[in-house]
């Protein structure tokens, strides 16, 4: 690996490759509790809020409609952070500089009458959509505008929705936070699993015989790539579980069981990932499933996860290092494995960047290799005109997008390959609850 092709890739500022490609798709920018404005009085309107690197404000005009703008006042630099929503447009606090949601400068009490200045300025803005508690933003050229995906999780209506606060920030970018580790089953089995133990049964090593004695396997698929795996349960030896996890480009991690949940880590910056979290549960008789009422007392929780904000312990990362090495009686899920090993992949005065050149990756990082592979390859499509992975242009395409993820446990062995050898289209057809025909057009994960 090279550090200059590496430190291309991650850096997501406007006119850099990678922020390209990341520009062409609406992605979340905030959640909808956390913008005052419209109903929802009481909460600071506008607010700040940093993404791609780029310092914007978020605001609701007298509508409750969301609009995001450049953080700077076009007339001399105030941010706009402080000043006054006034029906559908926001005024500076310096000299009262007055933009509509779309950037346009409406009013400049210090100009003459008559004056036409105005026109010549365009402040920053970028089209919003609000939906299943978050607030989107498509921040690309607006001729390439795509339709907005829609996701199950955010338009599904026979459940409850459990939104994420997005107060969770990881201290590193986002490679290193979703692509590296998303696709990578093996770290699960040590840093989430092994502790004092040597591997159990299921285990994910070579056999004697030189297989696999857990079958994995990645997939490139229409909206990125998936990781399977299936593997015998340790405390259930015979029986099987299949999992399935996805990296829905470009920042998407779908990894819930019956693909129930949907996460976004957004790049604050180059080196700071924020992440979003959609949490849906389907209605049981009628009633809010007990997996669903868990979710919603698990949000008032006090320890901070990726869909809650919360201070993490000032001494987490010893605490790791104690939990994985000594194991822990009161063990509940990761408890933050993945922040240590994410965060600690180079030193302070890199920002806590890698040098991955002195990285040396095997069998294990084919996940990681793939996804590379495949972000390079919509890196150059964006250069040369072209769409990127997933784009959906034609109405016909946009219907309810329900994406693979899944964990059965249980299974026989016979009952788990089958699964594992199912391709893409007669998985999404078996989830959308329909046969799979080989004929005719396949719209993959869309009913």
């Amino acid at each position: 690996m090279r550090n200059d092709e590496e430190l291309e890739m991650i850096q997501v500022g406007p006119g850099t490759p990678s922020g390209d490609v990341f520009r062409r798709y609406w992605l979340p920018v905030e959640v909808s509790q956390n913008v005052g404005g419209g109903s929802n009085r009481g909460v600071n309107n506008p607010v700040r809020v940093t993404v791609f690197g780029e310092h914007l404000i978020l605001f609701r005009d007298s509508r409750g409609e969301p609009h995001l703008m450049g953080e700077h006042c076009s007339h001399r630099g105030t941010s706009l952070s402080y000043g006054r929503v006034e029906d559908d447009c926001i005024r500076c606090l310096y000299h009262g500089w007055l933009y509509d949601g779309d950037g346009n400068v409406v009013e400049m009490p210090g100009e003459p009458p008559g004056s036409r200045f105005n026109e010549k300025v365009t402040h920053l803005s970028y089209p919003c959509f609000e939906v299943g508690g978050l607030i989107f933003a498509y921040m690309g050229p607006p001729e390439l505008k795509p339709l907005f995906p829609r996701y199950h999780q955010l338009f599904s209506d026979d459940g409850v929705r459990v939104t994420g606060n997005g107060g969770y920030v990881e201290r590193c970018n986002v490679f290193q936070a979703l692509h590296d580790n998303n696709m990578d089953p093996w770290h699960g089995e040590i840093a989430h699993g092994w502790f004092r133990d040597p591997p159990k049964v299921g285990s994910m090593y070579w056999g004697p015989d030189g297989q696999l004695a857990t079958p994995v396997k990645f997939e490139r698929t229409q909206w990125g790539t998936r990781m399977k795996v299936l593997k015998e349960m340790s405390k259930h030896p015979g029986q099987f579980m299949y999992h399935e996890t996805h990296t829905v480009w470009p920042t998407q991690r779908c990894n819930q069981d019956n693909a129930g949940s949907i996460k976004w880590a957004m790049p604050v910056d180059d080196y700071n990932t924020r992440w979003f979290t959609v949490d849906f549960y389907p209605f049981e008789d009628g009633k809010i499933s007990k997996e669903g009422q868990a979710a919603i007392d698990a949000m008032n929780s006090p320890l901070p996860s990726i869909g809650r904000a919360g201070d993490l312990p000032p001494d987490w990362a010893q605490q790791v290092g104690s939990y994985w090495n000594y194991g822990h009686p009161w063990r509940q899920g990761n408890i933050w494995e993945d922040e240590v090993a994410q965060q600690t992949q180079g030193p302070a005065e890199r920002n806590y960047l890698p040098d991955w050149e002195q990285w040396h990756l095997g069998t294990t990082d084919e996940g990681l290799i793939l996804n590379r592979r495949v972000w390079r390859e919509q890196m150059v499509r964006v250069k040369e005109g072209q769409d990127p992975i997933g784009i959906i242009r034609a109405p016909e395409d946009n219907g309810i997008i329900r994406i693979t993820s899944d964990n059965i446990a249980g299974l026989s062995r016979e009952e788990g390959m089958r699964l594992f050898n199912m391709n893409q289209e007669e998985r999404s057809a078996m989830v959308a609850g329909r046969p799979f025909h080989t004929s005719g057009r396949a719209r993959l994960g869309h009913e």
